[in-house]
């Protein structure tokens, strides 16, 4: 019984070690495996806060065009010879002592 009870102890010590390192490696796979889910989930949202980026600075370029041309539109409308102008055209405006003239086309029968 004696040398029965040596090899039990030995088989057990050689499939201990194999289960141990089979615990280790798979709790070793576990660990790198979540981190490389964790990594890939955090590229994923760099890129999309770079595309988020590429949105908002499309705007601002825009933007800035636009704040461009409104204020070429103040500094225009801000001249008083383009103000009369427009109130000429637009209003019918005019200055005392000038007289305003109508042309209408007669209609041919």
């Amino acid at each position: 019984m004696r040398g029965w009870a040596r090899a039990k102890s030995l088989f057990e010590r050689v499939t201990g070690g194999r289960r141990r390192r089979a615990i280790v490696l798979g709790s070793v796979f576990v660990l790198v495996a979540t981190l490389a889910a964790i990594f890939v989930s955090r590229q994923v949202a760099i890129a999309g806060l770079r595309r988020e980026i590429a949105r908002v600075e499309a705007q601002q370029a825009e933007a800035t065009a636009q704040q461009k041309e409104l204020r070429a539109d103040v500094a225009s409308t801000s001249d008083p010879k383009t103000l009369e102008d427009e109130a000429r055209r637009r209003l019918g405006l005019v200055e005392p002592g000038e007289e305003k003239v109508f042309f209408v086309e007669e209609e041919s029968p």
